[in-house]
This record gives structure tokens, sequence and C-alpha cells, in this order.
């Protein structure tokens, strides 16, 4: 009889610990990344911007803007960053800490040269647990 007891003890004890592992609450499981493993990478989604001989074009400077509620989400680059970025034509779109996980946003790139706006494109991005990903848009532009 104690032998009994012992093992129904045993059983539901065990029984009472895995209910609360095994349930979740959350219906939405993709808005749980406590579980998820993410690589160490850090992603920028980068924009490159061209002339019509395929050369490099040297913005004085550009912006990002969320067009949901007009935020300036433009990553700000040092003077070295920057110079880099008119050399090769390449500007930062968003990155990994641009957006919260699980979001997708609408947003616009600007570029200026002398005060002028000269390019602009609509994008699309999203964010899972780990990374950000371009949705739609063109990276190439051609100015």
């Amino acid at each position: 009889m104690i032998k009994s007891l012992r093992l129904f003890l045993i059983i539901t004890s065990l029984f009472i610990i895995t209910i609360p592992i095994s349930c979740n609450n959350d219906d939405d499981s993709n808005s749980d990344c406590g579980n998820v493993v993410c690589t160490l990478e850090f992603r920028t989604i980068v924009i490159s911007i061209k002339d019509q001989n395929q050369n490099p074009v040297a913005l004085d400077s550009f912006e990002v803007i969320n067009i949901e509620n007009n935020d300036d989400m433009t990553i700000l680059l040092s003077t070295s960053e920057f110079e880099m970025a008119q050399q090769f034509g390449q500007y930062p779109l968003l990155n990994d800490t641009s957006l919260e996980v699980n979001q997708e946003r609408e947003i616009q790139f600007k570029g200026f040269i002398n005060n002028q706006e000269v390019i602009s494109s609509i994008y699309t991005v999203s964010t899972d647990c780990c990374h950000i990903s371009l949705v739609s848009g063109t990276l190439e532009l051609t100015l």
C-alpha cells in the first residue's frame, strides 16, 4: 500500500510539473522569441546608387522615413563611414536594430545633392526574432 501511494505521488508530481512546461498560453508562436537561436551576424540592408554610366553616386545627404508616422529612421554614420558610403554609392537603409522583433514597416529612402531631392524609393522591410529582411523594393537604383 505504501509503495502504491509513493508511486502515485511520484507520477502525480511529474504530471503537475510537466503541465506548465507543455502548455503555451500564447496562440501566436511567432511572437515568442525566447527559444529562438539567432546567428551572430548583424544585418544591414544597403542601397546602391549609380549613375547612367554605372559610377557610384555621392549623395550630400540621405534620410529614411517611416511612411506610417513620418519618423526619421536614418542610420547615423560617422564622417569616415559617410565618406565611404559616398565613394561606393552605398547607403544603409535599415539594420537589425532599426525595428523591434516581428514587425513590418513601409519606409522611404530619399537622397539629396545640393539640398535637392534627387532620388526616392519606397521599401517594405520586416523583422523576425533575429534579423531584418527586405520584403519589397529595389536595392540597386540608377540616378
